[in-house]
């Protein structure tokens, strides 16, 4: 863990066990229910330190309390499109039943909740080994191939709104931020629902879109004895073999 020996993980309210290192390059780190404001502080530190060791990939995977947060803004319609996005009016987020964070990622706003999975790749991309369109499809991939090994079919991330999507219904967001060519931010996939934020969302078309738009695995298909965590597991093995 030397690269990380920089940062004090206690102020960040990490230790060893949320750490795993993959390979020479990857380092995992692993956290449920994260502080929101902690983990966008983290991600910011390793930044920096990929500035010093640009082939070094840092992995994030957590979740957060229910949060609210606010990108740069709504996806651009191609041309000739029309995607009728409604924009969130920031006058309203005093209002919000969650905590309200304003960040630097592309899209508009979006929701977090511990029943989430979240991913941060921070890494710095190469047009030749790792591109921003290759990376934002392969995490669509990796969630598409587990959950088809657990009997969900029917996804897709080819629609003209981004995301991860079974039909007309939304179980996946993407909003990636890049600074000297490295991303941070992410993707989040809701695995378990949370009726609480859903009631919330009802006031605020999270990404520009009604709230009855989104989904979960949970919704999707029976779990049985599968879990977020095995799905975690099961995501970060598929992208440190193929980011290698």
């Amino acid at each position: 863990m030397s690269f990380l020996s920089e940062i004090s993980l206690r102020d960040f309210e990490l230790d060893q066990t949320n750490i795993y290192e993959s390979g020479e390059r990857t380092i995992i780190i692993k956290k449920w229910n994260w502080d929101y404001k902690l983990a966008h502080q983290f991600q910011r530190k390793c930044l920096e330190l990929l500035e010093a060791s640009p082939k070094i990939r840092i992995i994030i995977c957590c979740s957060h309390p229910r949060v609210f947060t606010n990108g740069r803004g709504l996806q651009k319609p191609k041309k000739g499109e029309i995607l009728n996005l409604i924009e969130f009016d920031k006058s309203q987020a005093k209002h919000l039943p969650f905590p309200f964070y304003q960040i630097e990622r592309g899209g508009g706003l979006t929701f977090h909740h511990p029943g989430q999975m979240i991913i941060y790749p921070i890494v710095r991309l190469n047009p030749k080994t790792l591109s921003l369109s290759k990376m934002i499809d392969d995490l669509f991939e990796f969630a598409i191939s587990i959950l088809h090994e657990w009997e969900l079919d029917g996804l897709n991330h080819e629609q003209k709104l981004l995301g991860l999507w079974h039909g007309d219904r939304k179980i996946a967001s993407m909003g990636i931020a890049i600074e000297k060519l490295t991303t941070f931010h992410g993707m989040a996939l809701n695995f378990y629902k949370d009726e609480e934020m859903r009631k919330a969302l009802n006031a605020v078309n999270p990404c520009g879109i009604s709230a009855e738009t989104y989904t979960s695995v949970e919704e999707l298909i029976e779990l049985k004895n599968k879990t977020l965590d095995q799905f975690a597991d099961k995501f970060l093995q598929k992208l440190t073999y193929s980011w290698k």
